[in-house]
Parts: structure tokens; sequence; C-alpha cells
């Protein structure tokens, strides 16, 4: 047999290019090596350019009232009859919350299919006109914002909770009830049932049981935004009352006592145990079907927890109710006419008839043995309500601090429809959610990633910076997605490794697909494991099962945005997280 020689030049230069062959495919899974691999085989190969805003351009900034971004009503979906000038007929609009006003889920549209029916009936006043009734949809929180900044007057306001009524009358609204119920509901926990099944060992599973499992640390949880979902409001206040010792005594909650020790150091190991907080309830139970074992409970409503339960994985989840009953109730105001109250109640009639309460049951609403029990916390006044709103976000990061990097589309497409100068505008809206001591930077791509803003702790200064590199922003070139968002990785990574437990946000706005540069399978396994949660804003032409994906690596959803609502969208997000 003939043997081969090869010169040992040869044989150490393929040893050597084995190594670095094995060296290029080591696995990324942990931070350390997917820091490693984004340091050493991605970021050299993204030229990115910097134009830091200095602090001499940052003083000069004059930043002028920034005044709520209150959204436009109409820009949120209309059921039922819409606007008719006809003078034979009445016509009503009801704001009503979400969870029974979604046209669009056969699980969440009863009062939709309430006024559907209603107005097939052509039911008429006594002077021969004929009512007709819309059913706008919009959260219970964004409809009590819209109605105090007087951005919309409906004839009727139907929100989940008695709590929005008590908001809107500290803001000087002078409501009139129609009817203190419409539908039975209540906030609850809906919780694993293996989860359940520990704490029952030591009793009767209770709200104070499971908040003490969930102070302990035995188990995580997740809620939403307490200025929009109403569940999230009823627990926040249940949880701060509880706090002050009134499950005892039964006493309201005062706006003093959210300054009491005591009340300081449960909510603050509360948070510490937090595993996620969003702006929207339905964000929450989709990351929670798909992510099943991320936390143990959530926080929602009980009609919803039984359509939950249907979802497989979730057959035998448990609840536990707590808190003020989410009855609906409905209300109108002192704009409307004598025709459109008169209205108004005969539609609350029908509603509450059984054929029409029959129909939420089959929806899931159930009048439950807690609702029928009457042991509730008082319903708080609305200037205690406001001040929970704000002990909220003054306190909700636990002692931890924030670090969120806005990475924001700016190719040439984004000049289509206004879309960067809404962004512009909403950018600068939602700076006023973020709480002080909390880091943000900016990152800008279109044809390679430029660094505007270094992550800082957020004070005056840091705000007319971004108000200064937000002006300077101009839409040109293609989309190197993927190389933007390397770079706020590389840069979220790095404070990760001077403060491993802070929290660590990508928001990722883009209006349209990557067009050069990095591609998604680059960078998956690179988000994996940067303990980076990216929250990616769809808000054009996008791909968006790329975004989806994105999404899931990090238990987060893709944002839908337009130039209309991504004032709203923004402030949500920052509200929530920062």
């Amino acid at each position: 047999m003939k043997k081969f020689i090869f010169p040992i030049g040869f044989v150490i230069g393929l040893c050597v290019s084995l190594l670095s062959a094995c060296t290029t495919f080591t696995p990324i899974d942990s931070f350390e090596s997917a820091d490693r691999y984004l340091q050493e085989n991605l970021l050299p190969n993204i030229q990115v350019d910097s134009q830091l805003v200095s602090d001499s351009s940052s003083y000069s900034v004059v930043i002028p009232p920034l005044v709520d971004s209150t959204p436009n009503p109409d820009n949120f979906p209309l059921y039922g009859a819409k606007p008719d000038k006809n003078p034979n007929t009445v016509y009503i609009e009801i704001y009503s919350s979400a969870e029974k006003a979604n046209g669009e889920r056969t699980d969440e549209r009863w009062l939709v299919d309430v006024a559907e029916k209603f107005n097939q009936q052509r039911q008429t006043l006594p002077t021969g006109e004929v009512i007709q009734v819309g059913i706008r949809n919009i959260p219970s929180g964004l409809a009590a914002q819209i109605l105090t900044a007087k951005k919309g007057q409906p004839a009727g306001y139907t929100p989940a909770t008695k709590m929005w009524l008590e908001l809107l009358k500290s803001e000087g609204l002078s409501l009139k009830e129609i009817a203190p119920a419409l539908v039975p509901n209540q906030a609850i926990f809906a919780i694993q049932a293996q989860a359940y099944k520990e704490i029952a060992e030591g009793g009767e599973v209770t709200f104070d049981r499971i908040t003490d499992a969930i102070l302990s640390g035995k188990i995580q949880v997740g809620y939403s935004n307490p200025y929009i979902g109403s569940s999230a409001l009823n627990f926040l206040h249940s949880l701060l009352w509880r706090a002050a010792g009134h499950s005892q005594d039964g006493k309201p909650l005062t706006i003093a006592e959210l300054e009491s020790p005591n009340v300081n150091s449960v909510f603050s190991i509360f948070q510490k145990q937090i595993a996620l907080t969003t702006p929207t309830y339905l964000d929450l139970k989709q990351i929670w079907i798909r992510e099943p074992k991320k936390f143990q409970a959530i926080v929602m409503a009980y009609q919803s927890y039984v359509k939950l339960k249907k979802q497989p994985g979730f057959e035998k989840l448990a609840y536990v109710p707590f808190g003020v009953p989410e009855n609906s109730p409905l209300v109108g105001f002192d704009w409307n006419s004598a025709a459109q109250t008169l209205a108004l109640q005969k539609f609350a009639t029908f509603a509450t008839s059984a054929p029409m309460q029959q129909l939420a049951k089959e929806q899931g609403y159930e009048n439950t043995q807690y609702l029928q029990s009457s042991k509730f916390p008082p319903i708080p006044s609305g200037e205690v309500l406001k001040a929970v709103q704000a002990f909220w976000k003054q306190r909700k990061d636990g002692g931890r601090t924030v670090y969120m990097e806005m990475i924001v589309d700016t190719s040439g497409s984004m000049e289509e429809h206004n879309r960067l100068k809404a962004v512009q505008e909403a950018l600068r809206f939602a700076s006023k959610h973020i709480n002080q001591g909390n880091q943000i930077g900016l990152i800008t791509f279109s044809d390679r990633p430029v660094r505007r803003i270094a992550l800082a702790p957020f004070n005056e200064l840091e705000q007319k910076r971004l108000f200064a590199a937000i002006e300077q922003l101009q839409p040109d070139g293609g989309t190197g997605l993927y190389d933007g968002l390397a770079v706020g990785l590389a840069d979220l990574m790095a404070k990760r490794k001077v403060d491993p437990n802070g929290r660590f946000y990508a928001l990722l706005l883009t209006d349209g697909e990557r067009t050069h540069g990095l591609e998604l399978n680059q960078i998956q396994d690179v988000i994996k494991h940067s303990g980076v949660r990216v929250y990616p804003i769809a808000y054009g032409q996008v791909n968006q099962q790329e975004l989806e994906a994105i999404a899931a690596i990090r238990e987060g959803n893709v944002y839908q945005g337009t130039p209309e609502r991504v004032q709203v969208l923004l402030k949500d997000l920052f509200q929530t997280n920062l």
C-alpha cells in the first residue's frame, strides 16, 4: 500500500484551519458565548456611524410643555350601527371595555352581539324615533383618558369596573348612572394547576395566600398596565389595600398610607417577583399560551379565564378571585339629550334581559359565588386611584435599573405617510413617561447603524439630548435591520456585565423588510442568550413572520403601529417598561 507523506507545514495549516472552524461554530448557549460571538463574528463586519449629541448641543434645547398624547377615539373599531343623520333616528355611541366589545372574536363580543340584536328590533322612543346603537371598542383606561381630555363625547361609557368612573368623577366629569351592572364578571388570579396544588397544601387558596406565595418567591406572576387594564388596576389596589392592613378592618385605602414603610416594603418585594408586565392583558395571555412555564399565574378577568381553559395545556387551570366586581356599569353624560338618555335606558333594559344574560353566560360570564358574597374591598375614590397609579409608576421597577435601547428605522420608506415624523413626535411625548435614573439609548439604522444617544441615566439633560437627536433624523437609504439590532444588543449586553440585576429591553421599530446586512439566522441565538427582551414594532409592510420569531425568542409580542397610533403605543410601552 502506498503511503502519503504530507509536509509539516501543510499539517500545521490544516490543524489551524480545523481549530478555527471549531472556534467559529462554537455553540451559542450562554450570555458569555453570545457576547463573544457578537463581538468577534458580527460587529467587525458592521460599519457603525456615530452622531452622538454633545452636552453643549443638549443644553440649548428647550422642551415645550408636553401634554399626554390621548388617542383619537375614531381610531378604535366601531361595531353595530354607524352614525345616522336621519332625523327619525336617535343614535347613541357607547365606549365599551375591550373584553366585551371585540367584534373580531366570538368570545369577546357580547355587547356587540347585544347591540346588533337590539338594532334589528328597531325599538322606538315615545316620539316615534328609532334607536340605533354603536359600540366603540376602547380599553377602559384609554376610554377614561379620552373622556378626561374631552376628545370624545359618546352617549354612554361602560368600563369593566366602577373604578374608572371614580377616576372620571375626580376629573370633574358629571356622570348619570344608567345601569349599575350590565354583566357579571370579576378579577382573578389564573394559576397553573401545580402551583395551585402546592399552595393548597397549607389550606384554602385565597388572594392573601397567593400574595404571600409571590412575596416569598414561590411563584412568579405577570400582569398588565394599571393605567389601561381594569383587572390590573383592581389587582394593584387590592395589593396595596391588603399591605395597609385593611383586609382585616375593611376600611378604605388612603393616600397617606401609600407612603407607609410596610406598603412600600411589600410592593418592592412583590415587584421583584414579577416575571413580566405588559401594556395589555391580551399581550400577556398570548405570551403565556406560547410559553406556559414563563410564569405560574397571571392577573385577568374571569370571563377570559373561562375561554383560556379551552387552550391546550390550560385545561386544569385554577383561579382565585379578588377585588371589587367588574360588572360593567353603564353611565351617560350631561351633554346627552333627553332622547339619548332615554335610548340608553332602553338599551340597558334590553342588555340585562334574560335572553341577553343567557348569551353572556355562553361567552363566559357568570354570577359566581364570589360575586354573590358581597365581600369586596370598598370602592376607592378617584383621587386614591390616581395616587395608586402614580405609586406603581414610580416604584414598579422594584429597585432595579431599566435599560432600553430604542432602535429606529430611518430608511427611505419612512418618509411615506409621514411615518418618521409621527415616530419623532411619539418619542417626544413618550419621554415624559421615563422614570428618572432608568437608562435609554437611541440607535437608528438605514444603510448602516448610527449611534445617537449612549445609554445613560435619564434626567432633564438626557431628555434634552433625546429631543436634539430626534430633530436630526432624516429618512434615507435601505434597511439594515439586524445590523441595527446587533449594535443595540451589544450596548445593552455591555451594561448587563456591569449590572446583571437590571432589566434590559430593545425597542425595534421598522417599516420594512431587511434589505442588506445581517440576516435573522445569524443573530437569533445572540438574542436568545442576551438577557434582552426585544419588542418589535411593525410599522408598515414588514416581514411579520420574522418579527414574530424575534419576539418569541424572548417571550414577547409584535406590536402593530401606524402613524395614527404610534404615540399611544410608545407611551404604553414606556409607561409599562420605563
